[in-house]
Order: C-alpha cells, then sequence, then structure tokens
C-alpha cells in the first residue's frame, strides 16, 4: 500500500491552502503519509487518510508555529552577522593599536563585546522557548496524552529533543507506544482481589484508574 508522495503534497496543500508549512515540513508529512493509502487510492481516499493526520497533528498549527521560529531565525542571522564583524573589527583593532589604546577605550571594547554575547544569548532562549512551546502543543494534541494532567504532560514535552533532526510529531508517536506498553503491562499485571457479585469491576483497572497510576511513576 502506497502512493507517490507528489499526491499527498498535493492534495495536502488543496485542503489546507492556509498552512504555510516549510518544504522539509512537507517532505516529511508526505513521505509518512504515503504509506498509507492503496496504490489506485483516489483523491478523496487520500483526502481521508490527511484529514484523519490533521486531527492528531494540527497542520495550521504547526505551520503558525514554524513561521514563527523561521521568524526568529530569519531576525537573527543578520543581527549574528553584523555582531560578527563588529567584534573582529574590535579585535584586529585591539591587536594592531594595543600600545596605542588608552585604557578607556579598551574598556569600551570589552563592554560592547559582553553587550553583543548577551544580546547573543537572549536571542538563542526566545527561540529555544518557541521550540519547547511547541512541543508541549505536540504533546496537548496526541489522544493518548491529552487526558493527563498538565503536569504529566509537562513532563513528557520536557522528554522531546528540540534539537534533534527526528520532528516532534515522530519523537511524540514514540511517546505514546511507550505509554501504551507500560499502560497494557500495568493492565496485565494488575488486578483486584474480587469483583461484585452484582456485576461491577471485572476484576481489572479502567483506563482512567492506570492513567493515575502511570501519573504517579
Amino acid at each position: 500500500m502506497a502512493v507517490k508522495p507528489e499526491k499527498i503534497k498535493e492534495r495536502l496543500k488543496a485542503l489546507f491552502p492556509k498552512a504555510n508549512l516549510s518544504q522539509k515540513r512537507i517532505d516529511e508529512i508526505s513521505a509518512k503519509l504515503a504509506t498509507k493509502p492503496a496504490d489506485d487510492a483516489d483523491d478523496a481516499a487520500v483526502d481521508a487518510f490527511i484529514n484523519d493526520a490533521n486531527e492528531l497533528m494540527g497542520f495550521e498549527a504547526m505551520a503558525k508555529e514554524d513561521d514563527r521560529v523561521r521568524t526568529l531565525e530569519a531576525n537573527q542571522k543578520p543581527k549574528q552577522e553584523a555582531a560578527k564583524t563588529d567584534d573582529k573589527v574590535e579585535i584586529e583593532a585591539t591587536k594592531t593599536d594595543d600600545k596605542e589604546t588608552p585604557a578607556w577605550a579598551k574598556t569600551i571594547i570589552e563592554t560592547n563585546q559582553k553587550l553583543s554575547k548577551e544580546i547573543e544569548d537572549m536571542k538563542q532562549g526566545k527561540i529555544t522557548d518557541a521550540k519547547r512551546q511547541t512541543a508541549q502543543q505536540a504533546i496537548e494534541a496526541s489522544e493518548v496524552f491529552k487526558g493527563l494532567k498538565p503536569e504529566v504532560q509537562a513532563k513528557w514535552a520536557g522528554r522531546i529533543d528540540i534539537n534533534s533532526e527526528t520532528s516532534f510529531e515522530d519523537q511524540v508517536k514514540d511517546f505514546e507506544t511507550e505509554f501504551t506498553d507500560i499502560k497494557q503491562t500495568l493492565a496485565n499485571s494488575t488486578s483486584y482481589s474480587g469483583s461484585s457479585p452484582n456485576g461491577g469491576t471485572d476484576g481489572k483497572p479502567s483506563d482512567k484508574e492506570l492513567d493515575s497510576v502511570i501519573e504517579g511513576l
């Protein structure tokens, strides 16, 4: 079962024209969904798979986060290059005129260098915060994790490697598999001492009870 990724890209753009996804993101989604439909799937069948994926991942929300990260990175690059150029000029000037540079000028140069580093650190922090927020949203959008308490969701989101080449969605899917396996293991190994004569429990914990146990791990 598979269709060409190009067909997925075509239908994805037709169904979600407002989702300004990056080319890398489109390639990842298309490659992943291309394996789902049958070889001879028509547009309607392909659309069904894409819409199902949208319910899980939220393409338009994902595109907004991509835009925000791209904007932060785009604004950062010119200023980074300018800061590097300024630093290089200052360092070369310091080496050349070190003996002739007065103490007050050296102080200004050192202050400018420290200020440039502090600004760079702040920009990097904003990009990191944006990525962490996207990671949190990926966990919250998961059908597997959405029923958990916010603080537990935050723990799972904290496990996402925001600097990895693996997409947040793929990492979340791995976590979903891990969570489901833990839940099933608990369900298989946990039972109650008896059942009510009139029905009630069948001796196995409910999903809510299993989630509560896992949250306490």
